[in-house]
């Protein structure tokens, strides 16, 4: 019959709900609103107009140098000798003649192209092909070139070094420091070096001295707006500025580690750096186009089919909503949250470092502070008041409603996760193979047979109990476990570790772990799931609607579902 409804089939699949945030390394643009920034984990990220588009080319290298032409004329460098070139509308892989690791690129027009790397390499592309150099009078390590658009280029390197060339005839300036150099960079007579343990040299005629820093910081890149004197950034969010041969440093972006500097000649300077990090110079302050939220999410919880509660280091406690996420958490400095649980989208329950435990209820936080300040590291309860919590040096609390208590745990070994059936039936497990059940009365140790850490134990309601640890360990328990328990292997087929576990509504055990692992147990073996990711993954919890959200480095969070 025509009439007939069509029956549509949606396979599951996964998506992004957080994109990781990787460290950007290098930034080069057409203007203040308009760049490229390359980064770690081999990912280039392009800003268009307030847009970001991402591109995933290279995951095992990360990426270190970008440079261009035009934005239809774009090349980035990376580990083991990656080059690639962006036409406008992709990314293609390009043989420099080099193997060895690229740290930057730079050029003064489209025939005349320099990369430069470990062991001295260097590569020039002339327009119709690249040529390795082999007259390069160094074997160290450049991190850095730069050229003057006269006819001079210059690079830098380790142990001081400093290289012109020009034309074809090499002029070692090196000398001034032995201090690693990881930038250089002009405008007119006046060429800046900047490197590590907060070095700054500058050029007239030569590099004839250091400059005075109040820095001990790595610096990372140098660079000036026309008319303005010269800036440098670093790590743990140095921001120097030159003052009549003097440099002042100023702590910004939260102590962030800052990698790269670029300005368009005119009046637009751009900052990009850890997690994601990306800057705007808009005088007098910097703007922030991105900055990541946290780099290590630890935990992820969901109460229904769509508010999601993540958390994990920085302090970041997010809460989904219209599409994004909002960061909720309490003003509380230095706590790295590391677990979530809870019994309802306004009721739920989060663990952190320093013995902080908090409640979330109604819209307002309760915030309590172990005595020891011991490190807590997962949560679980069978209501809201009856919750246990686990941590360092084996300590297990546990909540009643009104206030936490400190059980004995038989063990003084840090617990990583804990999990249960009902009050009487609880398990704990941690380093060295350690596991402990709470029978109702007390916690009692047990031997599983391995000595590998165990990150994450589940009980399943038909009495199966499954933990999951360090080098792909996996193994399992049926019935009530005593003194002479037997834990059988369930053979996981991987050696990454696995750090987290959990099971769906239709009792599929699934278990996460590093370089991205997610497996599935199903119909008597593990099975592995491709989510297209490949972050270390930390979270992992089953939605009552069916979903299976992961969390985990670099702030990445995935749903699988229809």
């Amino acid at each position: 019959d025509d009439d007939d409804p069509v029956v549509v089939i949606i396979e599951p699949a996964w998506e992004y709900l957080a994109e990781p945030e990787y460290t950007n390394r290098a930034v080069w643009g057409v203007s203040g609103a308009r760049f490229f920034t390359a980064t770690e984990w081999g990912t280039i990220r392009r800003y268009w107009d307030g847009e970001w588009t991402t591109w995933r080319v290279s995951y095992r290298h990360n990426l270190r140098g970008i440079w261009g032409t035009s934005a239809q004329n774009v090349y980035a460098v990376g580990e083991d000798g990656v080059c690639l070139h962006f036409d406008g509308n992709s990314w293609t892989s390009v043989w420099t003649g080099v193997s060895v690791d690229l740290y930057a690129i730079w050029g003064s027009g489209a025939d005349d192209i320099w990369v430069t790397g470990a062991d001295g390499a260097i590569s020039h592309y002339d327009g119709s092909g690249w040529n390795p150099r082999d007259d390069v009078p160094t074997d160290r390590t450049l991190h850095c070139v730069w050229g003057d658009g006269e006819g001079n280029v210059w690079f830098v390197g380790r142990s001081g070094t400093i290289l012109r060339r020009t034309g074809d005839v090499w002029s070692d300036e090196s000398g001034t420091t032995t201090n690693a150099l990881n930038s250089i960079w002009g405008r007119g007579q006046e060429i800046y070096a900047v490197g590590a343990r907060g070095t700054v040299l500058r050029r007239d005629a030569g590099f004839g001295s250091t400059e005075v820093t109040d820095s001990d910081a790595n610096l990372w890149s140098v660079r000036s707006l026309p008319g303005s004197e010269p800036v440098a950034v670093g790590a743990a969010g140095n921001f120097l500025r030159r003052d009549q041969g003097t440099w002042s440093t100023e702590i910004i972006a939260e102590g962030s580690y800052l990698y790269a500097l670029w300005d368009d000649g005119d009046g637009a300077m751009l900052l990009a750096g850890y997690n994601g990090l990306a800057m705007r110079l808009d005088t007098p302050a910097w703007q922030v186009l991105n900055a990541g939220r946290t780099h290590w999410l630890k935990g992820i919880w969901t109460a229904d089919c769509g508010q999601i509660v993540a958390v994990g280091a920085r302090g970041a406690l997010l809460l989904s909503y219209g599409g994004g996420w909002l960061d909720i958490a309490p003003d509380l400095d230095g706590v790295e949250y590391t677990d979530v649980w809870g019994v309802a989208a306004d009721d739920f329950f989060v663990v952190g470092s320093k013995g902080v435990i908090l409640r979330y209820r109604g819209g307002d936080w309760t915030v309590w502070r172990l005595q020891s300040q011991a490190n807590l590291e997962g949560v679980w309860g069978t209501s809201s008041n009856d919750v246990f919590a686990v941590g360092a040096g084996g300590l297990i609390v546990r909540f009643d409603g009104d206030s936490w208590e400190t059980m004995p745990s038989d063990t003084g070994i840090s617990l990583s996760d804990v999990h249960g059936r009902d009050s009487n039936d609880v398990y704990a497990v941690g380093l060295s193979g350690t596991l402990v059940h709470f029978d109702g009365v007390v916690w009692q140790l047990l031997d599983v047979g391995t000595r590998d850490p165990l990150h994450g134990v589940w009980c399943l309601p038909d009495g199966e109990t499954v933990t999951v640890g360090g080098r792909g360990t996996t193994l399992h328990h049926h019935g009530t476990p005593g003194p002479g328990t037997r834990w059988n292997p369930l053979p996981s087929n991987t050696f990454d570790s696995l750090y987290v576990i959990t099971a769906d509504a239709n009792g599929t055990v699934w278990a996460g772990g590093a370089a991205g692992t997610l497996l599935r147990h199903d119909k008597g073996q593990w099975e592995t799931v491709e989510t297209g990711d490949v972050n270390r993954i930390n979270g992992l919890h089953a939605g009552s609607c069916g979903d299976i959200y992961v969390a985990g480095f670099w702030g990445v969070i995935m749903r699988y579902g229809p």
